[in-house]
């Protein structure tokens, strides 16, 4: 019986911040699915098992907040951890975050062992066991 990948959805607006988060999350072991914008994140999250979610905050159509709190109000979908993503380093921003139910924040440009660890973290936080660190 082989060991079980987590499949992360990526949600935000600026491909080259998708694709960077993708392909490093590859090759830390996780199966990564993107979206580039919250309508289209919520679709795949309808259709598909998502393990845990990357969320950026600024997006157009759908903001990343508006995205979460419409998560955590599904019954299917309340209990999968959601890290916020931003260039935004405001302590209010993050508050309002993690009261709206976020399990992790990661400010731009990444730090990949930050974000490896807010992964683990949430992760483990939600009752499963990562196999990827």
């Amino acid at each position: 019986m082989g060991t079980r990948r987590y499949k992360l959805l990526v949600i935000d607006d600026v491909e080259e911040n998708r694709e960077l988060l993708k392909r490093r999350l590859l090759q830390t072991g996780y199966d990564v699915e993107t979206a580039q914008e919250g309508r289209e994140g919520l679709a795949i999250l309808h259709n598909e098992i998502i393990d845990l979610v990357l969320l950026d905050i600024n997006m157009p159509i759908m903001d990343g907040i508006t995205l979460l709190k419409e998560i955590r109000h599904n019954a299917v979908l309340a209990n999968t951890p959601v890290i916020m993503l931003t260039g935004i380093e405001e302590t209010d921003i993050a508050l309002e975050c993690l009261r709206a139910g976020a399990c992790g924040y990661v400010t731009k440009p990444y730090n990949m062992d930050q974000v490896r660890q807010q992964i683990s973290h949430c992760l483990s936080v939600q009752g499963q066991s990562p196999s990827a660190q």
